[in-house]
Parts: C-alpha cells; sequence; structure tokens
C-alpha cells in the first residue's frame, strides 16, 4: 500500500482511482503527516465487508470452525446462500 499526501492526491485522483479499480493497487492519504483515508478497489471494499460480516457473526464463524475441525468444507456459493438466508433474503 503506497501512502501518499493529500495534494499529491488531489492531482492524481484519477491515475489512482484507475489503477486500485485494475490492479487491486490500494493508497493511503495523508493529511499533515497522518493517514486519514484510503482509496481501493470496490470489489476489495466489499470483500472485506462480507468477511466482517461473517466474523460478526458467531453462527457462522462457530461452523467455520466445525467444518475445519471435521473437515467438511462448503463452497463459496454454500456459504452465499447461507449468509443470505441469515439476512432473510435467499439467493437462489
Amino acid at each position: 500500500m503506497e501512502t501518499i499526501p493529500i495534494s499529491e492526491a488531489k492531482v492524481r485522483i484519477a491515475e489512482l482511482v484507475d489503477k486500485a479499480a485494475r490492479e487491486h493497487d490500494s493508497y493511503t492519504i495523508t493529511r499533515n503527516g497522518r493517514a486519514d483515508a484510503v482509496i481501493l478497489s470496490m470489489a476489495e471494499y466489499e470483500s472485506m465487508r462480507e468477511t466482517l460480516d461473517i466474523l460478526a457473526d458467531r453462527e457462522a464463524v462457530a461452523d467455520i470452525s466445525e467444518s475445519e475441525a471435521t473437515e467438511e468444507y462448503s463452497t463459496s456459493e454454500e456459504i452465499a446462500e447461507l449468509m443470505a438466508q441469515r439476512r432473510g433474503r435467499h439467493t437462489a
């Protein structure tokens, strides 16, 4: 992750957003030498949010731990369906 002062980021914003989206680069933006913001791709952001949602769901974490202990694994589609059911909406 590259660290960039806000003054430079203002000048390069289009380039930074393009690189974040295409190459999944991420940038820490500083103001007065202090990290204040991050630029990252929407895909990376959504992935982080989904991970946080799973980690915040005690049942999901327990299910994952149990699966690891018994070596029973689910596909990403099965996990997505399980999370959708827990949120009250079905993907299928």
